[in-house]
């Protein structure tokens, strides 16, 4: 099935589409059910929308079942990286990175061919989808793995690092310096990560990075100001200017 159909089809007047019976079949059924479908219907658009863009590939991976994941590329031919029907350029992996809990899923699609170090049209790639996702397994196994950069850069400049403060938990902002992210970077427009996590009165991140990041007397002042209702007295601001 050509990526004509799909656009031609957005609306999706069709809704006995067998995409569409397939997307309702990887959300409640069995292996067998599937299999057989799968096997009946070789012909299959794996990036087939439906009206809320959902696809079969998004469904299997949404499912977080890799077997049926597994099962369902072998059998119908898919360029994993294609997004056409999917908003921001994002790719099947980064959706898997964004919302599943089992890191599995995405080695599977990784093994099977989708690109790691692809990047949406904000240029962010799976780990940024992981990441804003609060999916710390994910951010954990990608980079364990050695999958992705710990310092890929957006289209801002902006890490990993720098996009947990921003969208994401402590948590996975932790995990990112234990593993070894940057404190220390700057995006393209001159801030670092302890400037945003100022700006974003993240109290925590600021501590923390006050503590590990090579800072100035003129951006402790800023944290001071800003934060000041924030902050513990007792914190601990030394810059390495001093």
């Amino acid at each position: 099935m050509n990526s004509s159909r799909r656009t031609n089809n957005i609306s999706l007047e069709f809704s006995n589409a067998p995409e569409e019976v397939l997307v309702r079949l990887l959300r409640f059924s069995g292996v067998r059910k599937i299999c057989d479908f799968l096997t009946s219907h070789p012909t299959l658009d794996l990036h087939y929308p439906k009206e809320n863009l959902s696809t079969p590939l998004t469904s299997a991976i949404e499912r977080s079942d890799p077997l049926i994941l597994a099962m369902l590329i072998d059998k119908i031919p898919v360029d994993l990286d294609d997004t056409l029907t999917q908003p921001c350029g994002k790719t099947a992996l980064m959706h898997a990175a964004y919302c599943t809990d089992d890191p599995e899923v995405l080695q599977v699609l990784i093994r099977k061919g989708a690109d790691p170090s692809k990047t949406d049209m904000h240029g962010w790639n799976c780990l940024f989808y992981a990441i804003i996702g609060r999916r710390s397994k994910n951010v954990i196994g990608l980079l364990r793995d050695k999958t992705i950069s710990i310092e890929s850069r957006d289209d801002e400049g902006r890490t990993p690092l720098m996009i947990s403060v921003y969208l994401s938990s402590y948590e996975i902002f932790e995990q990112l310096i234990e593993m070894g992210a940057d404190v220390d970077a700057i995006d393209r427009h001159g801030l670092s990560v302890l400037h945003i996590a100022i700006l974003k009165r993240s109290r925590d991140c600021v501590i923390a990075l006050a503590r590990l990041s090579r800072r100035t007397t003129k951006t402790l002042e800023l944290a001071r100001e800003l934060l000041r209702d924030l902050l513990p007295v007792e914190t601990n601001f030394r810059s390495n200017d001093e």
